[in-house]
């Protein structure tokens, strides 16, 4: 068994993680509570995460709707859970500073894949990182929007 992590470093590997531009798994929520779940590409831009979707989609309405999410990324060994607040939807064509750092981190343009397809952005709110149960205790790194 390894010796737990510093709450400093487990941000600093959430840092490095969320710098990475990968994929992570996307919660949201209807209206009458019906859980919605799907794979996103994630990138991290000035301190908030931005995700495409299409705009008719049930994540994009449960997003506009409630604004909230929860992300969760990396591997049953190694996790980052990260509740967020959402900003959008804001059309993928003329997203501007957004759009370009979306597609120079993710590799692709949602604005190419139709007009339908829209940004959001999601501020951090509570984030935990943990590698397995060892690091349950200790593994809120972030409360209420603050390292």
């Amino acid at each position: 068994m390894t010796e737990n992590r510093t709450v400093a470093q487990r941000k600093a590997d959430v840092l490095a993680v969320l710098g990475q531009h990968g994929n992570a798994w996307l919660a949201t929520a209807s209206p009458t509570g019906e859980p919605r779940l799907i794979v996103i590409a994630a990138i991290w831009h000035d301190g908030r995460i931005v995700m495409a979707t299409k705009g008719a989609s049930p994540t994009a309405r449960n997003l506009a709707d409630h604004g909230r999410a929860r992300l969760a990324l990396g591997s049953p060994d190694d996790v980052v859970m990260i509740d967020a607040l959402a900003d959008g939807p804001l059309p993928a064509a003329g997203a501007g500073a957004i759009g370009s750092a979306f597609q120079a981190a993710a590799g692709w343009d949602p604005a190419e894949e139709g007009p339908e397809w829209v940004y959001f952005v999601l501020m951090p709110t509570r984030i935990e990182a943990y590698r397995g149960y060892g690091e349950l205790e200790g593994r809120l790194v972030m409360r209420d929007g603050r390292w």
